[in-house]
């Protein structure tokens, strides 16, 4: 199984994504037991930096990703001809996780969704307002415990974040029935 992560350019969350990353390849078995897998099956994390050149869907495409993850709803502002949100033509499962609120953003959850498409807010009091004012989000779940500002300045919140991204990884495949 081959993971994509476009990762925010904050030297905090190269961090922590970088955590998840070694936990999810180290050991796919602890995250995914649940899931019969063979043995020698692998999970690969690619990690893009969002802060170079602009990422495209067609870049998305043909890196030939399982899961797609990214932040903040980065390149939401990317568009089809028919002005549609170019997320939908992507052909894996996506994880958007919403680390702040009040995104600039936003306003492209007012657009059809693909049912590919599954949010987090790491603020369950924004994960409220989302659900009321964008009804038509196909999946949008907050996540719980997420350490931010004073409280995340250490190794063991890198760590204990990364857990929660484990988490949610795990939770959206078990979910899809996707086989690492």
């Amino acid at each position: 199984m081959k993971i994509l992560i476009m990762q925010p350019s904050s030297p905090e969350m190269k961090r922590i994504i970088n955590r998840m990353k070694q936990k999810l390849e180290r050991s796919p078995q602890d995250y995914f037991p649940a899931i019969p897998m063979d043995r020698d099956l692998k999970i690969t994390v690619e990690v893009w930096d969002s802060a170079g050149r602009q990422i495209t869907c067609p870049d998305i495409q043909r890196a030939e990703a399982d899961l797609f993850i990214d932040f903040n709803l980065a390149g939401f502002e990317q568009s089809t001809l028919t002005d549609g949100i170019a997320y939908n033509l992507l052909n894996c499962k996506q994880i958007h996780i919403l680390l702040k609120d009040r995104l600039p953003e936003e306003k492209y959850l007012a657009k059809q969704l693909s049912i590919s498409m599954f949010f987090y807010c790491m603020d369950p009091e924004y994960a409220g307002y989302l659900k009321g004012k964008y009804p038509d989000i196909p999946w949008l779940k907050a996540a719980q415990g997420w350490k931010k500002g004073q409280e995340s300045n250490s190794t063991g919140s890198d760590d204990h974040n990364a857990e929660i991204l484990c988490g949610i990884v795990r939770e959206v495949i078990q979910i899809c029935r996707l086989k690492p």
